[in-house]
């Protein structure tokens, strides 16, 4: 919403530097997100609440300044007095459920012309553009006051009657910038002799708009059914100035004043009121105690002051309290809505500080996430070439006969592709490796998330096209030994997920913390997946359980290592694991042993040999050396 601040001027006297209201507007729950010069003036972009439509007006925004700042709020007079007299050359039929209220006033030889440079200077300033006067006094008038206005060519209406209803679906409709649109069910319309002539709080009719020869209107101020005005809106993606005041509320006590402030712009022949509703608008009483005020606001306060304040607002009251509660205030119906008021005006930020009167809650709330550990375990993956990725939490029948799993049905699913929690999450990435293979050669894709078996549970689950089987094994260690979490791996056949001949179980401290390996070729095929899959999924909650948060660090060895490969030749009954642990325990020189490459049965190890007090020699080395090559009679 941009308001001019000369506008502002008109209804309260402004002192504030620009920057100090801004401020005070925004502390107040106005936001005031920018403010731009324009020349000797100001320009004010607010973001107003859903809840405020009154401050989607300049009227509004002074009101609200007037209440902060203690200045006096001003309206001027309207000079134009007429009479309400419910009937005239036009007929109407109104339903009042979509319409209930709907003030009108023929005004005839009218003179269509350019407006005054103040006019067409203030809408420049909120980013309308002028057209010509009877239609720039509708938006001034608008923007001024908050209540929307429409201004239809009288002697286009046919057959001198108007039905306001709403749309059956369907039907044909050109507004007046010459779009044409299939309106929705449930639209509101007004209808003359056999057609739609205006979208009713959207957007105006083609058939009906004013025009250079215009020379009797019809301007009504109309109060809409905010829920049917959102969901046309809504439906056809269009939306205009007034439909944004209609969806939540325009005032409904201020029709009259609006449509005279129009009509004594416009000029011509004004006839009487039209003022059309099922019953009236009046304000309400909300009642209020000083005592709920002062214990819900934490502070001791004067009754005079509270007076004072509800009424800066335009709120009447009287006793201790009873306020009456004006129909632009929509937002204002039960006590508490009170005592915002009186906190927001006083302003939070002058609320004395006090320290929380209970105790420092100690224990772990439901759902409490550790969100550095979980930056840590991402971190990790990233550097290894990972990107993390977020699928749905549903999945559709049609996976789950893919992996081979079942999953919990939902009462009430969206969609057939959405009709079960998912039991694993690899079903998911296995689906991104086939959406992305046509485009990437290397994918290598990680999800951190919930799974739901017996219980929901979060799982870490990993996946890489290609042949990788030992790649995705140094992430695993890699992950777990960076997390300080001892480990073993052992073959595995028993999760269906994997190559039973080419995964692993991961075991800690003899509890499963997750599984690894090639993804099972006949899954890769039942989802169109070409190539080898490699991939690892652990069990989240268990691995931050086992997690050593408490690290020790030692410092760098200031000696230098050694370093050598050995290829060793082996049977298939020994695991690659089992002789890394005998080259470990052969010496305490020995720092570090890792798998560099593999050819058949043959592996190469690269070993690290290093004393932290001493350089080491190749003599030092030699009979450590023999001791690994003895371990296996074909080990060079």
């Amino acid at each position: 919403m941009l308001i001019p601040l000369s506008w502002l001027k008109d209804f309260v006297d402004i002192k504030l530097p620009v920057g100090e209201l801004a401020k005070k507007l925004s502390s107040a729950g106005l936001t005031v997100e920018k403010w731009s010069k324009d020349g000797d003036d100001f320009i004010f972009d607010t973001e107003v609440t859903p809840n405020r439509p009154d401050w989607l007006s300049v009227r509004g925004v002074a009101r609200e300044i007037s209440a902060i700042t203690n200045a006096k709020f001003l309206i001027p007079n309207v000079k134009l007095k007429l009479p309400i007299k419910n009937d005239g050359k036009i007929k109407f039929k109104i339903d009042y459920e979509l319409c209930p209220g709907f003030t009108a006033l023929v005004i005839n030889n009218v003179t269509v012309k350019p407006s005054s440079e103040l006019v067409k200077e203030r809408l420049k300033k909120v980013g309308l553009r002028p057209i010509n006067n009877l239609v720039d006094v509708t938006n001034y008038v608008m923007w001024e006051t908050g209540n929307p206005l429409h201004v239809f060519n009288l002697d286009s209406i046919r057959g001198g009657q108007m039905m306001l209803t709403s749309a059956k679906g369907g039907e044909q409709f050109r507004s007046l910038d010459g779009l044409d649109y299939a309106l929705p069910a449930g639209a509101i319309i007004i209808k003359d002799l056999g057609r739609v002539i205006d979208l009713c709080g959207i957007k105006g009719g083609e058939n009906s708009a004013v025009n250079a020869a215009t020379k009797n209107v019809l301007l009504v101020v109309p109060i809409y059914n905010s829920t049917a005005v959102r969901k046309a809106s809504q439906t056809l993606g269009l939306r205009s100035d007034a439909s944004t005041i209609f969806e939540r509320g325009a005032d409904p006590g201020n029709t009259i004043n609006t449509l005279l402030k129009a009509a004594e712009m416009i000029g011509g022949k004004p006839q009487e009121i039209i003022d059309l509703k099922e019953k009236e608008f009046e304000p309400w009483e909300v009642p209020a105690s000083h005592e709920k005020i002062e214990r819900v606001l934490g502070i001791t306060i004067e009754p005079k002051k509270v007076v004072k304040i509800l009424e800066s607002l335009e709120l009447k009251v009287s006793g201790n309290y009873k306020v009456i509660i004006p129909t632009f205030r929509n937002d204002i119906h039960i006590e508490e809505d009170l005592i915002e008021e009186v906190g927001r005006i006083i302003g939070y930020d002058n609320f004395p500080k006090t320290l929380p009167t209970a105790p420092t809650p100690t224990a772990k709330v439901a759902y409490a996430k550790d969100y550095d550990f979980e930056y840590e375990v991402k971190n990790i993956l990233k550097g290894a070439g990972y990107s993390e990725i977020y699928t749905y939490s549903l999945v559709s029948e049609a996976q789950l006969q893919k992996l081979g799993l079942t999953g919990t049905k939902l009462l009430n699913p969206i969609s057939k592709d959405f009709e079960y929690l998912r039991p694993s999450i690899l079903g998911n990435l296995l689906e991104a490796i086939k959406l992305n293979q046509a485009n990437f050669s290397d994918i290598k894709l990680f999800e951190l998330g919930k799974q739901y078996g017996e219980k929901e549970e979060y799982w870490l689950s990993t996946i890489v096209n290609g042949e990788k089987f030992y790649e995705v094994k140094g992430v695993v260690e890699s992950l777990l030994k960076q997390l300080g979490i001892d480990f073993k791996i052992e073959p595995d056949i028993s999760n269906s997920l994997f190559h039973p001949g080419r995964s692993a179980v991961i075991l800690a401290k003899s509890r499963t913390l997750g599984y690894f390996g090639e993804i099972n070729p006949s899954l890769l095929t039942k989802f169109g997946v070409k190539g080898r899959v490699t991939g690892f999924t652990l069990d989240y909650d268990l691995l931050e359980t086992l997690a050593n948060k408490s690290r020790k660090y030692q410092p760098i060895p200031i000696y230098p290592p050694i370093i050598e490969d050995l290829t060793i030749t082996i049977s298939e009954k020994i695991l690659v694991g089992e002789i890394m642990e005998k080259i470990k325990s052969v010496n305490k020189l020995i720092a570090d042993v890792r798998l560099i490459s593999t050819h058949e049965r043959s592996f190469t190890f690269r070993i690290t040999y290093q004393d932290k007090n001493k350089n080491l020699t190749d003599k030092d080395v030699e009979p450590i050396r023999k001791k690994i090559a003895s371990l296996t009679p074909r080990g060079h």
